[in-house]
């Protein structure tokens, strides 16, 4: 829905910051037949990556904001550097000497550090293999996952999907969560809704405010999905899955 909301964005004048933390490598196509890159600037002024550990790629820590406006970027670099100048064009004094850099507006120290970036760089080369591994790992589970009873995959067989996570919807997915877990297969939920977290809620929020998402939470559950997931390894989860399903009849 990315050239809906580009259609009300510029319908009301705003902005749109694309969160592509969960889809480098990741893209859409519309109903023409164009194709859209995530974090391409095609349809968003600013796009975030994330490089969290499990991450497509990672740092350790860190991030990575991409836009097409140079101004723009200009400015976010300043900003990431206590909003301290460097470059000779966007300065405002021309001649203190090439040692010179100023200060021209409050920033952040939010520099990644030189050793996180050469572990970042470093996994580019393997970037496309691991988004290719990922893809043919959720193709797997989409079949054999398509037919069994209980289980609903979600939006099988898209070609661009980035598949940072590999979610299915359970009824009784908290049972599956601790059966899995017990087979030493490490499931997870992802995410808790913002608006039922303590913080969000002593602001007025409160159940019942989205369904849709509270609909999705009650049965989501990732199973494990990353480039080093063998074969063998994953058609052990499937196995318990079908475990759990057998044993536990909808």
């Amino acid at each position: 829905n990315m050239a809906a909301a580009r259609a009300l964005a510029d319908e009301f004048g705003l902005w749109i910051i694309e969160d592509a933390c969960h889809a480098p490598g990741g893209f859409f196509v519309d109903g023409a037949g164009t194709e859209y890159r995530c974090g391409s600037g095609q349809l968003a002024e600013l796009a975030i990556f994330s490089f969290h550990p499990v991450k497509h790629i990672a740092t350790g820590e860190g991030g990575m904001i991409t836009t097409n406006d140079d101004n723009l970027a200009r400015h976010l670099r300043r900003l990431r550097t206590h909003g301290i100048e460097r470059e000779a064009t966007g300065l405002l004094r021309q001649d203190e000497g090439g040692w010179y850099m100023e200060m021209q507006e409050l920033g952040y120290n939010y520099r990644i550090s030189d050793i996180l970036c050469a572990l970042g760089t470093s996994q580019l080369a393997r970037a496309d293999a691991g988004l290719a591994r990922r893809r043919q790992l959720a193709a797997q589970y989409d079949r054999v996952f398509a037919d069994l009873a209980g289980v609903e995959v979600l939006a099988p067989g898209q070609p661009g999907h980035a598949y940072h996570l590999y979610v299915i919807q359970v009824e009784n997915r908290r049972e599956l969560y601790e059966f899995l877990r017990s087979k030493n297969i490490l499931a997870q939920v992802h995410y808790v809704p913002v608006h039922r977290m303590p913080y969000y809620e002593k602001l007025g929020w409160q159940a019942g405010d989205f369904p849709h998402a509270e609909a999705y939470y009650a049965r989501c559950l990732s199973l494990p999905l990353y480039p080093t997931l063998t074969d063998d390894e994953q058609a052990y989860v499937v196995a318990c899955v079908q475990e759990f399903v057998a044993q536990n009849p909808a």
